[in-house]
């Protein structure tokens, strides 16, 4: 299986993991926030991995990704069932995406800070893709940290990264 295929494919089983989280979990836990994090919640942390991705879909064909001109939608972040099928039109766009090879060069806008002129900097489709998955990972740890903030087992495995998990299971075997 080609590299982009294959991290193709964990981006969407990352992504689905979301669906199975949201119905999981009530309305009060999607949008309730903490002292510990008075700003952010899950709805909020969801909303912000599928900017990500929906940018990356749209700056493909174009070979240009800005992913400073996020959407930013807040429906996303308070409708449960909003955020489900958005996730699901989000696979489907990864699914559609026509042959990537893993090389082709992209041109990403850096991060800004009151710059109208964007700076690009080089990228590749498979650099990007492993972006995505090691952005969606990250989110989904502190995810999982405000969920045990409700008292809400997550499951070990989420918000872990690939590879620690990986690590996990070879020191689990050598231990046998």
């Amino acid at each position: 299986m080609k590299s982009e295929t294959r991290i193709i494919n964990n981006c969407i089983s990352l992504l689905e993991q979301a669906i199975g989280l949201i119905e999981q979990i009530d309305d009060d836990v999607y949008v309730g926030t903490s002292p510990m994090s008075p700003r952010g919640n899950i709805g909020g942390h969801l909303r912000h991995i599928l900017d990500f991705y929906q940018n990356f879909v749209a700056g493909i064909e174009s070979g240009r990704i800005n992913y400073n001109l996020r959407q930013r939608e807040a429906l996303l972040e308070r409708d449960r069932r909003h955020a489900t099928q958005t996730i699901s039109n989000t696979i489907a766009s990864l699914q559609s995406l026509p042959g990537l090879e893993g090389e082709r060069p992209l041109l990403v806008s850096t991060e800004e800070n009151d710059e109208s002129t964007p700076v690009w900097c080089a990228s590749s489709v498979l650099r990007e893709l492993d972006f995505l998955q090691s952005h969606t990972v990250h989110h989904y740890s502190l995810v999982a940290m405000l969920l045990r903030l409700h008292e809400i087992d997550p499951g070990e495995d989420f918000g872990v990264a690939p590879s620690t998990l990986k690590y996990w299971r070879q020191e689990t075997a050598c231990a046998r």
